[in-house]
């Protein structure tokens, strides 16, 4: 048998379907963390606590400066008058001057007052 020339190529066949999916290719590094959220509002207060029993009592300071003297009352009543005493005796009387003298008369000493004998 005889071989001839080859002739041109013929025109290309449809595509062939669709090959199965590859592997899963490896799982990549983790990533960097993400940043903090921003805070919370703040809770409620809490309950008050109950009050504590009050303490001893402390001693007594010394006592204090004496005050300044207070101002001068008002005068009081007058007193009463004593009980007059008895009246003394007379005394001697008199003489009249008869002997027309027109000098002035002496002048005595003042009389000093004697305390009063029983």
């Amino acid at each position: 048998m005889v071989q001839g020339i080859q002739g041109p190529p013929g025109p290309m066949g449809p595509q062939g379907p669709k090959g199965d999916k590859g592997a899963t290719g490896p799982m990549g590094p983790q990533g960097p963390t993400g940043s903090m959220g921003a805070t919370g509002p703040q809770g409620p207060a809490g309950p008050q606590g109950a009050t504590g029993a009050m303490g001893a009592t402390g001693l007594q300071g010394p006592q204090g400066p004496a005050g300044p003297q207070g101002a001068t009352g008002t005068q009081g009543p007058a007193g009463h008058q004593g009980v007059t005493g008895p009246q003394g005796p007379q005394g001697p009387a008199g003489s009249i001057d008869t002997t027309g003298s027109t000098t002035k008369p002496e002048k005595y000493m003042p009389l000093k007052k004697m305390p009063y004998k029983k």
